[in-house]
């Protein structure tokens, strides 16, 4: 870690007693589910030991297995402009829509339901009347969906994550897709590891395909080791990118796609104003045996 880096991160820590009063943290980690009927149903939905059971599957809730087109983009709280038009074109185009740093205001609900995406969302913390945090869409209803919550070390603002479990059409296994937002400010890689740890005993139990995106925040050598670490304890690969245009951070790309029982069929990162982060989308087919 650089000097600079260091002094800005001393900076922002002494900014949190200040900036999070404006925040609202609940006792338990908050998810948001949209219902069918329109309305949005706060509720807890922490991890189980094991996944669900693929019996339980709706069979008329099923993604397509030769072509799954899916999509994670860390949206910068939708502060920068021409943001409303490059969603719609990634909801448009997307089956699974992976979201960080989103905040639910009515714009990006509007976009969603205009572009027929159902979503779970892992409220990281309240913003005045507003939630912000993590948030899958997707075309077809999870068989379920479980939500994950950590903490900053220095600037105590959490960070979340979505796993949710899709069926897919003529399997008896599930998908599993977990939307990541990673801790970044730390000064060791203790508790980014735990988040990561966390994150693989939610899928220990599953025997289907897996999808893992989102930022990752791996902005140093040591950050990327423990991300290869839990791939390889899971078996996942990187998704290779045609077009590779994804936002560097301290010199390294931090948005990623580790996929498991999963071909790509085309990936790449597209180039954007509308954030901090360029999206990356990837067609994704089931690997037969």
């Amino acid at each position: 870690m650089t000097d600079c880096v260091l002094a800005r991160w001393l900076t922002l820590a002494a900014f949190v007693p200040l900036v999070s009063s404006c925040f609202n943290l609940t006792a338990d980690p908050r998810a948001l589910v949209l219902q069918t009927d329109g309305r949005i149903l706060a509720v807890t939905l922490p991890c189980p030991p094991a996944g669900p059971d693929p019996r339980s599957a709706r069979r008329d809730a099923e993604l397509d297995p030769k072509s799954i087109r899916l999509a994670t983009w860390n949206i910068h709280k939708e502060g920068d402009a021409g943001w409303e038009e490059d969603l719609r074109a990634l909801a448009a185009n997307s089956d699974i829509l992976l979201l960080q740093e989103t905040t639910l205001e009515p714009a990006i609900r509007d976009i969603l339901r205009a572009t027929d995406l159902g979503w779970v969302m892992a409220s990281s913390f309240g913003y005045g009347e507003r939630d912000i945090g993590v948030l899958t869409a997707a075309r077809v209803e999870p068989v379920a969906s479980c939500t994950q919550r950590v903490f900053e070390p220095l600037l105590r603002l959490p960070k979340s994550a979505v796993v949710s479990w899709f069926a897919a059409r003529g399997k008896s296994q599930t998908i599993a897709v977990v939307n990541v937002h990673a801790i970044n400010f730390s000064l060791s890689t203790d508790d980014y590891r735990a988040q990561f740890h966390a994150i693989a005993d939610a899928l220990a139990r599953h025997d289907g395909p897996i999808v893992l995106a989102g930022d990752l925040n791996t902005w140093s050598a040591a950050r990327m080791k423990v991300v290869d670490d839990v791939a390889m304890s899971l078996g996942l690969t990187k998704a290779v990118l045609g077009q590779d245009e994804r936002t560097l951070f301290l010199g390294r790309q931090v948005d990623h796609i580790l996929i498991r029982g999963l071909h790509v069929s085309a990936a790449r990162a597209l180039a954007v104003t509308s954030s901090d982060h360029n999206p990356v989308t990837a067609t994704l087919a089931w690997t037969e045996p």
